[in-house]
């Protein structure tokens, strides 16, 4: 079973933090893996960082707020530009659920090329819509992709403030 939470005074033992890389380095060897500056834990196939500490296994960016904060977040770390490998502290903010799923990239599945935007084949329109805070905004109908996208980014400016992504 996992050991407790890492403390605050453990990850200033076991790691040294490089804010131009956002890396936490290894200060000590730690059978098998760990080696005294390596760059700690490995990429996983979710594109995160993860770190192993007695058993349990970390995300490299909550570490890294437990490490220049001394506080574990109080709910979900957002990274603001998107890259979940960019653990800069600058790069990082305390956000809600809601918080941290807005400011998240144009899914893969799109075909309309924009966030927020599709096309209704029964009328040939294209339509803008939005969520907050588990509500469905209509945003209306458009001759063009560009104009439905227009309309969503001004909601997402308005609604999801500076966790808006608009792209």
């Amino acid at each position: 079973m996992p050991s407790q939470l890492i403390t605050y005074a453990e990850i200033k033992q076991l790691f040294d933090y490089d804010k131009n890389t956002g890396d936490l380095i290894w200060k000590v060897n730690l059978k098998p893996r760990a080696k005294a500056g390596a760059v700690a834990g490995f990429i996983a196939t979710d594109d995160y960082r993860r770190i192993g500490i007695r058993g349990r296994a970390y995300l490299g960016h909550r570490l890294v707020w437990l490490y220049c904060t001394g506080a574990w977040p109080e709910e979900f770390i957002d990274h603001i530009d998107g890259n979940r490998l960019n653990n800069r502290i600058e790069n990082l903010r305390n956000a809600s659920r809601s918080d941290n799923n807005r400011n998240v990239a144009l899914q893969r599945n799109n075909k309309s090329g924009y966030k927020g935007v599709s096309f209704m084949k029964r009328d040939s329109v294209w339509v803008a819509q939005i969520t907050h805070d588990r509500k469905n905004y209509f945003l209306g109908r458009f001759k063009t992709p560009e104009e439905a996208y227009s309309a969503y980014c001004a909601a997402a400016k308005d609604l999801h403030r500076e966790f808006a992504r608009l792209v």
